[in-house]
């Protein structure tokens, strides 16, 4: 296998991440209710997709390719892979944003401290800046881990509320999902 696939191995860690966030917000969304709720059927089925399907289809394009196991689906696994790759390199930080807005909601319930929230924004924030971003040109790693340490200096500085915090997220989140996927469809229409 080549070196650069064990790379893109570590970017699982993110959306293996957000998929146990769904499942422990569908646990709290569950918790003192006898029956179970509409969402926590959706936060069930989401952690599913981040914490198994994803990583799964991710793994077997790797394995396909390297191991030329479908000659005849060539064409179509590369495609799979090169937006499974899209979907992880660049989807890391939209995730590390849903990771951040699954926090903030479970904050409301529990006695938590700023660190359950910001810690794990924080740390992943700058995982996946150095990961992706390691030799990118014009420092953007440097400017992705200012980017991130910016947002949690503005929602502490202004004491944000959990919501407004869970809120920003889902907006951040938004936003960077629907560029990827336009800057996706511009890379996969120029190469």
């Amino acid at each position: 296998m080549e070196s650069y696939r064990y790379q893109e191995l570590a970017y699982l860690i993110v959306p293996i991440t957000l998929g146990m966030e769904f499942f422990i917000s569908a646990r709290e969304e569950k918790k003192d209710r006898e029956e179970a709720t509409l969402g926590f059927y959706v936060l069930e089925f989401f952690g599913f997709i981040f914490m198994a399907l994803f990583p799964a289809i991710f793994i077997f394009t790797i394995w396909a390719i390297e191991t030329n196991a479908f000659p005849l689906q060539e064409l179509a696994l590369a495609k799979l892979d090169r937006y499974a790759v899209m979907f992880f390199f660049m989807g890391a930080w939209w995730q590390v944003y849903l990771i951040g807005a699954l926090r903030s909601r479970r904050m409301d319930s529990k006695e938590s401290g700023r660190f359950y929230l910001w810690g794990p924004f924080l740390v992943l924030g700058t995982f996946i800046s150095f990961l992706v971003l390691w030799v990118s040109p014009f420092n953007l790693k440097w400017i992705s881990i200012v980017w991130f340490f910016l947002i949690f200096g503005i929602l502490s500085i202004v004491k944000a509320r959990p919501k407004i915090i869970e809120r920003t997220m889902w907006i951040l989140a938004s936003i960077t999902f629907f560029f990827e996927n336009v800057l996706f469809i511009f890379l996969e229409s120029v190469i």
